[in-house]
């Protein structure tokens, strides 16, 4: 019987990408988070050995850039020997009304919310192939399934990632993988908070905790009957 040993977290920094990682953490699993922040990565592995825990690594990662996550993915598997669970979470957004998106604002929308999974998935996918045995999970949004104002290049990533998460749902389904999104509503992190100081000081009360989020991921992960290949979990506000 395949057991789950080593996960991997992008955007495991801060916000829904550390509370998965601790949670995961806990149960004793080799934790791998990558982010663009070292602060970061160094803030949530202090955290966790405060825990008690000393499987947790991290390194920074542009999740946008094949040689950044090729080099990840196979120092891992040099280490592990595998990747059971990836969850893909590394994600920005800019709160503006389509013509006012300049083009490196909509290239680096997509190419951190999108074209990071698809390289993610690319590399690590065949190893979980081989192992006939594997969970991923992307992070997308309820902007995944509904557009909204001022969001158009995020929607459109996250939009992006709920059909490449089908099609490989489909590809990998004879080879015991389970590919998956999960689709919050609005989460009081970071991002949310840079992205519109305002709007998130009014509106944090109703907002989802990260934990919450977390904890959603973490069953998704080990409930294999629950929650099987190709499903979508909406978790709103």
């Amino acid at each position: 019987m395949n057991e789950l040993n080593t996960a991997l977290v992008t955007g495991g920094g801060r916000g829904i990408g550390k509370e998965t990682a601790i949670l995961l953490a806990k149960m004793n699993l080799n934790v791998i988070i990558c982010s663009r922040t070292q602060a970061d990565i160094d803030s949530v592995i202090e955290e966790t050995k405060k825990m008690g825990n000393n499987k947790v690594m991290g390194k920074k990662c542009d999740v946008s850039r094949s040689d950044d996550v090729n080099a990840l993915v196979k120092g891992i598997l040099d280490e592990y020997g595998k990747i059971d669970i990836l969850i893909n979470n590394a994600g920005i957004t800019y709160i503006k009304i389509l013509v006012d998106t300049t083009e490196d604002e909509w290239d680096r929308t997509l190419d951190i919310n999108l074209k990071g999974v698809f390289l993610f998935c690319k590399a690590i996918i065949p190893h979980m192939i081989m192992n006939n045995f594997g969970v991923v999970i992307n992070v997308s949004s309820g902007a995944g399934k509904v557009g909204f104002e001022n969001l158009s290049a995020y929607c459109a990533s996250k939009f992006g990632m709920m059909g490449l998460t089908e099609s490989l749902a489909w590809e990998v389904a004879n080879s015991n993988i389970r590919a998956m999104t999960i689709c919050p509503g609005e989460v009081a992190t970071n991002m949310q908070e840079n992205a519109d100081p305002q709007y998130f000081e009014l509106n944090k009360h109703r907002m989802l905790n990260p934990q919450v989020v977390a904890r959603k991921i973490v069953e998704m992960v080990v409930d294999n009957k629950k929650y099987r290949n190709g499903d979508s979990v909406d978790l709103p506000n």
